[in-house]
């Protein structure tokens, strides 16, 4: 499988910590008293600190999440020096949509002016992405499609975001949500004629689904009972430590048990940003090299599934994935589902 191109867009707003507590003290101080506000923004700013959050992008008022995303699969097809028409297969991976059918990807099918493509969604929280990768790299294989577009648009943040707090105890299920950045990103595959040394591997634990979620108002009816107070349709809730927690060590068992990744010698470690510490930690507890760990959660925070080809895509223009290299992701996602990925990194 080889890389024609991968190419993200944010929008412009940049939002710091700072912004966030702000808005978020605003919007809670008729529920809480001086000190309670006082001891939330100590909190948060303690969270931020922890997790390595520092500045995200939102969309401004004069931006749209659709005008985003297509500029986003514009630049893929420029940069892989390709026309609409040369695209075989759309997979749209965003947990950021306007509706649950028919899939988003027809939108862009449309927009972009995809003509020959047929189009479909995968929807896995932020394993999305890496779930259409290696769907992707299995139809390439097979000859079943000649090129395939990969796109997200995460435009998501304020629609799911509660900011008004009633008590400093709900940053257990509410603090992640203040971690999340926008972006949108397009990468372009192609079949390789070289082994690209291509594996991955999967696992998932359905039983922790309640970790992190953002429910339909017809959650009860579909395995939703045993959820809290904290649930609110259509809102983002996630216990960032529980899910941390659950996660962190079968990430890492999986990794010490199989010897596709444990002997592969990577030049280049990206995993989902959630926080630059989970990835500080791994590349410590994995032995990956401390040197290799490819850090974004810093400057973009959480950008759900677009943060791995986010990230790919600013480290290739900081000549820092180079055709040819070693390249392996780890990933935790909600579900909770783990994975590991390896391959060597072609450009066509």
């Amino acid at each position: 499988m080889k890389f024609c191109a991968i190419e993200h867009v944010l929008p412009k707003k940049q939002v710091t910590n700072d912004d966030m507590i702000e808005e978020i003290i605003d919007k809670s101080k008729n529920n809480m008293s001086d000190a309670e506000l006082n001891s939330l923004a100590k909190n948060l700013n303690r969270l931020f600190k922890m997790s390595w959050t520092s500045t995200r992008y939102h969309r401004a008022e004069d931006e749209n999440a659709c005008h985003l995303i297509v500029e986003a699969g514009n630049k893929a097809l420029k940069s892989a020096g390709m026309s609409p028409s040369d695209i075989d297969l759309l997979i749209y991976v965003g947990v950021g949509r306007g509706f649950i059918e028919p899939s988003t990807a027809n939108i862009f099918h449309d927009l972009l002016g995809l003509k020959n493509a047929t189009c479909f969604d995968i929807l896995d929280a932020c394993m999305s992405w890496l779930r259409a990768f290696d769907v992707a790299h299995t139809f390439l294989v097979s000859n079943k499609y000649e090129n395939i577009m990969i796109l997200n648009g995460e435009f998501n943040f304020r629609e799911y975001a509660n900011f008004e707090f009633k008590s400093v105890k709900e940053l257990d299920f509410n603090y992640p949500t203040f971690t999340i950045g926008e972006a949108a990103t397009a990468t372009i595959l192609n079949h390789a004629n070289r082994d690209d040394d291509y594996y991955a591997e999967f696992k998932t634990w359905g039983g922790a689904r309640n970790f992190c979620m953002i429910p339909l108002p017809n959650y009860k009816e579909y395995g939703g009972c045993g959820l809290g107070n904290e649930v609110k349709p259509l809102t983002f809730f996630s216990y960032g430590e529980k899910i941390f927690k659950f996660a962190a060590p079968r990430v890492v068992h999986q990794y010490r048990k199989n010897a596709q990744f444990n002997t592969f010698k990577h030049d280049i470690v990206f995993t989902h940003a959630a926080s630059d510490e989970a990835l500080h930690k791994l590349l410590k507890v994995c032995h990956l090299g401390m040197d290799k760990g490819y850090y974004t959660h810093n400057r973009f925070g959480n950008t759900v599934s677009a943060s791995v080809p986010l990230a790919m895509s600013h480290a290739a223009k900081e000549e820092k994935l180079e055709h040819g290299k070693n390249v392996i992701f780890a990933f935790a996602s909600a579900g909770v589902s783990t994975a590991w990925c390896k391959f060597k990194y072609l450009t066509c």
